[in-house]
């Protein structure tokens, strides 16, 4: 089980042991997430960024050379993703493809 605490809520989070399948768009991203059910959903850009630092760098979670999508909504039509490969913040169109990983409150 991978486990990180919320920078924001302080409240320890249970991280997905893997990816979804297939990459998908921010919509069904958030719907994929919301229907593993028991409080499963996609993380904040803070807490993607915890598991950036904390759990990549230690191989824990095989995360992808690519981008991770966050909950954390833009502007006009866009959200916030985390880069795996280098840590940066990305702001991208929803309709955009990526890689998803759920987190829930442990």
């Amino acid at each position: 089980m991978l486990e990180i605490k919320s920078p924001i809520t302080g409240e320890k989070l249970v991280v997905a042991e893997s990816d979804f399948e297939n990459r998908m768009d921010w919509y069904q991203a958030k719907s994929a997430c919301n229907e593993l059910g028991n409080g499963w959903r996609l993380p904040t850009k803070s807490e993607l960024k915890l598991m950036f630092k904390l759990l990549d760098p230690n191989g824990k979670g095989k995360f992808k050379n690519s981008e991770y999508w966050s909950n954390t909504e833009g502007v006009n039509n866009y959200a916030w993703t985390i880069n795996f490969k280098f840590g940066m913040e990305w702001s991208y169109n929803k309709s955009n493809e990526y890689y998803v990983r759920a987190v829930r409150a442990l």
